[in-house]
C-alpha cells in the first residue's frame, strides 16, 4: 500500500478513537497518538520515532493478550501486568494502531516502501 493510504487510514482511525473518547475519555490519548503517527508518515520525518511507537504498541498488545490468556500462574500481579500493558498499548495508539502496525512494520524494513519514504533525500 502507498504512504497516502496508510496516512488516511491513520487519520480515520484517529477520528474513530476521538469519537470513542466521547464515551470513554481514555481514548483521546490513542487518537492523539494516531494523529501524530499520520503526521510523521505524511511528512516523511521522524522515521525512528514512527517505528518505535509501532513496535511498543505491538509489544504492549502482545503482552496484554498473553497475560490475559496465560497469566493465571501470575496470581495477584496478573492485573498489574495487564494494566501496564494496556496503558502502554493505549499510549502508543491503541488497538487500531496495532492492526495498522501489523501492516506497516514489515513495510519499514530496509529497501521497502515506507523505509524509502522516511529515508528519501531532498533533490
Amino acid at each position: 500500500m502507498s504512504v497516502r493510504v496508510y496516512s488516511v487510514l491513520l487519520i480515520l482511525s484517529a477520528i474513530f478513537m476521538a469519537l470513542l473518547g466521547w464515551s470513554a475519555g481514555a481514548y483521546y490519548v490513542p487518537a492523539m497518538c494516531l494523529t501524530l503517527l499520520a503526521a510523521l508518515l505524511w511528512s516523511g520525518r521522524g522515521g525512528g520515532l514512527f517505528k518505535w511507537v509501532l513496535v511498543l504498541n505491538q509489544v504492549g498488545g502482545l503482552v496484554l493478550i498473553l497475560v490475559l490468556w496465560l497469566g493465571d500462574g501470575l496470581g495477584s500481579i496478573k492485573l498489574d501486568v495487564s494494566s501496564v500493558a494496556l496503558l502502554l498499548n493505549l499510549l502508543c495508539g491503541g488497538p487500531l494502531a496495532s492492526l495498522l502496525g501489523g501492516l506497516m512494520l514489515p513495510a519499514l524494513g530496509a529497501g521497502k516502501r515506507l523505509s524509502l519514504w522516511f529515508n528519501a533525500r531532498p533533490a
